[in-house]
């Protein structure tokens, strides 16, 4: 099975465009549709202001594909929103593209398509500088799956995840279980700091893919480790990608108020 996953960061965007949770939403409702694609739950769009950086505010989204996952994450102080689109089969990268160009114009834009266990599908390495760049997308591609496998489980384990490898949760998990051809997929997903770590574990073949993508950088070795003790399976692609290239050097430096959105999390969390 091939796994086809779309990346694009852009700068130098519309404000009024990235802070526009319609544009967002429809975005994600008709982008899929347009391209063929079979969603399995409308889009969720996360408003989320003054969070851990002030300035580093705007709007999480997503929606489930089936078999995969629709991301879009827009800060619009510093006018920059990044993208990906991950899906068991393939599409038209150029159109898809385009559509998201016209939805959210901007000066600097790079993309490209992975096919996730296909190295040679990859950008050139370029060495992550955590002075310059956003932050790290972390991928962890599995066969012989050993991980937590039922909806409860990994529920439970996707909740408590952002704090056991140093992140910071802004929602609780989100996951479905739907058929993809002859394959039961069950997909999770839960945003962290503007960013999200999501996993589609597809029961026949025994395959999972997991993606944490980061609005900081973090120790890899370590957190790395973490995920394949819990995970337990074999790997079959372990790449580190920077996203947000020069992300220091050409974001909007605007500032933004300081309140802490997180109020939420001593209700939930202190409990247990």
């Amino acid at each position: 099975m091939k796994m086809y996953h779309f990346v694009m960061d852009a700068f130098h965007g519309y404000r009024s465009r990235l802070d526009d949770i319609m544009l967002v939403y429809e975005a994600l409702e008709e982008i899929p549709v347009k391209l063929g694609m079979k969603t399995v739950m409308p889009p969720f769009i996360l408003p989320y202001y003054n969070g851990v950086i002030p300035e580093d505010c705007g709007i999480s989204a997503f929606v489930f594909l089936a078999g995969g996952h629709f991301t879009i994450h827009t800060f619009s102080f510093r006018e920059t929103y990044f993208v990906d689109l991950f899906l068991p089969e393939p599409f038209e990268r150029s159109e898809l593209e385009k559509l998201i160009k016209n939805a959210f114009p901007a000066e600097r834009i790079t993309s490209y398509l992975l096919e996730r266990e296909r190295k040679e599908t990859y950008p050139q390495k370029i060495a992550i500088n955590e002075a310059l760049d956003f932050g790290p997308h972390l991928i962890l591609d599995f066969k012989n799956y050993n991980g937590p496998k039922s909806m409860d489980d990994l529920f439970g384990l996707f909740d408590t995840m952002p704090f056991k490898i140093g992140m910071t949760p802004i929602i609780r998990p989100y996951m479905v279980t739907n058929p993809v051809g002859d394959e039961k997929v069950t997909s999770i997903i839960t945003m962290i700091a503007e960013s999200h770590i999501s996993l589609h574990y597809f029961e026949k073949s025994q395959r999972a893919y997991l993606d944490l993508f980061s609005c900081r950088f973090f120790n890899t070795s370590e957190v790395v480790g973490k995920l394949k003790q819990v995970f337990n399976s074999d790997v079959v692609n372990e790449t580190l990608i920077s996203r947000g290239s020069k992300y220091q050097h050409y974001k909007n430096d605007s500032a933004a108020p300081k309140v802490d959105p997180r109020n939420w999390l001593k209700n939930v969390y202190e409990q247990k």
